[in-house]
């Protein structure tokens, strides 16, 4: 078809040669940009982070060595040095503390971010806070201090909030997130510990420099500990917290000194570069975050110029393909017109014998046949549409016929009901009267769909036969749930159900246990709606698992002809057609013997 179709030559065409260069000119220029910005902006990020690392260890190294004024504080002759104070004299008196406490006092000065000092020291079992504004003193170690890594003299602890160490100062001091430095003060002839000095830095200058290396809102940065704590991050709320999720571990735990690598996973999907920041007194981490939306904006911003020279050329084909079309198809289109009037009786007898010669095996070639085919249908669809009405009226004449033996069989059996009566036969009334009540029942073709009630009335009127057919060999039991009767179901639904049982089920005079059939009834209620479920279980020898599984699998197909199924597949294609296909029929086995079904009908009519 498309090998012989003008359109369809002529739009191929016109896609092959517009499209095909553009989309690959779209795609080169998209993946290039993107490929030259990503490795332009690794390039100059990773110079940025190598620069800032430097100035963050340059900035720590001069907090390092304002702390070690301890060893090489204020002299005083009858006293010696701040350090021989600390390392000598187990009792404080006042020039010595004075000597302390102004040693901290210089020290607090020497380094602008710093918001308190805190010293203990263990000969004389004394504790020190000096701020720019204050300086206290207290018996006793804070026990609140973490003990010291290993073979280490020096380190920096992670963010965390400023306190008081247990000691109380007369001005009150907003806690607030510092960093801090931690020494340990050794006595060098035999290299024990006799003190602990800790700086608490505000992260003023900490922050100046981190926000310098990234773009606010397009960017963030991130300075993480060894453990993965925040030192420094974009919400100031999480720094000193452990940091969610697992994207930066690669940073954290690499042995490159750095680098990069890319994370899709979750909102920021991106490229994470990291510089470590190790030194001999701490192991931190520099990660900045590049989401991709960042990195390919340059190369989005001239995709999205292709792709708009791309639409208007676009238009331009479209418009020319449009009118190729319309002036190479209008010939097909009068054609169209013509055969429409023929169809619909507007041309005449002679316009039907009028012929069209084409060759061609375009379009019009095959309009050209289907217009000759059209003719021929014409010719006999006068003579068809005759024996049709014929049909009907021979259909309609059948039905009356069919609808007077019923009539007359039904009032045939009320007279012997009441000569019944007459002659004293109660129980052969009762049989008559039930058997006229089905007949009656099943004759009234104007109720498809009845309430529960009625369908239960029909199914007593035929057990009440069966019981008298087969001398009450078997028991009867209704469990119908209050409230159920007033439903309506499609008619004629249980007693397929009931019959199975005694054309399988039930084996009349068996030397085991009386027959047994349940029916009951009832309204469950689920999220989808109520659904009314209706059951018949019986006692009888039931059937193989073989055979269970068969009529479960014929049961979901379309059509059923096996003929021990054709009444169950009746009754639910009949459910689902007057209610939804939610509808459902279930088989299953009794134990110890037996067989149940259920049928499970939507409240929820079909519309």
């Amino acid at each position: 078809m498309i090998r012989h179709s003008i359109r369809n030559k002529l739009i191929l065409f016109l896609i092959i040669a517009t499209l095909v260069p553009f989309l690959t000119s779209l795609v080169v220029s998209y993946f290039f940009t993107k490929q030259r910005v990503t490795e332009d902006t690794l390039t100059n990020n990773s110079a940025l982070l190598s620069q800032g690392k430097t100035n963050l260890i340059n900035y720590l190294d001069g907090v390092v060595q304002a702390s070690s004024t301890i060893y090489t504080g204020i002299h005083l002759a009858e006293l010696g040095q701040f350090y021989d104070i600390i390392q000598s004299q187990r009792e404080i008196d006042y020039m010595s503390d004075k000597v302390i406490k102004s040693g901290l006092q210089v020290m607090s000065h020497s380094v602008k971010e710093i918001k308190q000092i805190y010293l203990y020291a263990s000969v004389s079992d004394r504790s020190y806070l000096a701020s720019n504004d204050s300086q206290v003193t207290t018996v006793g170690k804070y026990e609140g201090l973490k003990p010291f890594p290993a073979k280490q003299l020096v380190y920096f602890e992670a963010t965390h909030l400023s306190n008081t160490y247990d000691l109380v100062r007369s001005v009150y001091s907003v806690p607030s997130p510092v960093i801090s430095m931690h020494r340990n003060i050794m006595y060098s002839p035999n290299n024990t510990s006799i003190g602990e000095l800790v700086i608490d830095l505000n992260l003023d200058l900490v922050s100046q420099i981190s926000q310098s290396l990234f773009t606010h809102d397009q960017e963030e940065l991130y300075i993480l500990d060894e453990t993965g704590h925040i030192v420094y991050g974009p919400d100031p709320a999480k720094w000193g917290q452990q940091l969610e999720g697992s994207w930066g571990d690669e940073a954290v735990h690499s042995t490159l000194e750095k680098g990069n690598y890319e994370w899709n996973k979750g909102a920021y999907a991106g490229i994470n570069m990291y510089e470590k920041m190790h030194t001999d007194y701490l192991n931190w981490t520099i990660v900045k975050r590049l989401p991709y939306a960042q990195l390919t904006k340059n190369a989005r911003q001239l995709t999205l110029i292709n792709a708009l020279i791309l639409s208007f050329f676009m238009l331009i084909v479209v418009a020319g393909t449009v009118y190729i079309s319309i002036r190479f198809t209008a010939p097909i289109k009068q054609l169209i017109r013509y055969i429409t009037r023929i169809q619909t009786g507007q041309a005449g007898l002679g316009d039907r014998q009028s012929d069209i010669e084409l060759t061609r095996t375009d379009e019009m070639g095959i309009l050209a046949n289907r217009f000759h085919g059209l003719m021929q249908d014409l010719d006999h669809m006068v003579m068809r549409e005759y024996r049709l009405e014929l049909a009907n009226k021979s259909n309609q004449l059948m039905a009356l016929q069919a609808q007077i033996n019923p009539h007359f069989l039904n009032n045939a059996l009320q007279s012997i009901g009441t000569l019944a009566l007459q002659h004293e036969a109660p129980k052969i009334y009762t049989l008559i009267n039930s058997l006229a009540k089905m007949m009656h029942y099943s004759m009234n073709t104007n109720e498809s769909v009845v309430p529960l009630r009625k369908e239960l009335d029909h199914i007593k009127a035929y057990l009440e036969l069966q019981k008298q057919r087969f001398e009450h060999q078997f028991d009867i039991v209704y469990e119908i749930q209050e409230g159920t009767q007033p439903l309506a179901v499609p008619k004629m639904i249980l007693q397929p159900l009931v019959e199975n049982y005694f054309k399988h089920g039930f084996k009349p005079g068996h030397a085991q246990a009386a027959g047994l059939l349940r029916i009951a009834s009832a309204l469950l209620t689920t999220p989808d709606g109520d659904i009314l479920q209706l059951t018949v279980e019986d006692n009888g020898i039931g059937i193989t698992d073989q055979r269970l599984m068969e009529i479960r699998s014929r049961l979901r197909m379309p059509s059923t002809p096996d003929e021990a199924c054709i009444g169950l597949r009746n009754v639910l294609t009949r459910v689902q057609l007057y209610f939804n296909d939610d509808a459902a029929l279930e088989i299953a086995h009794v134990q110890p013997q037996g067989l149940r079904i259920v049928i499970h009908i939507p409240m929820k009519k079909r519309e």
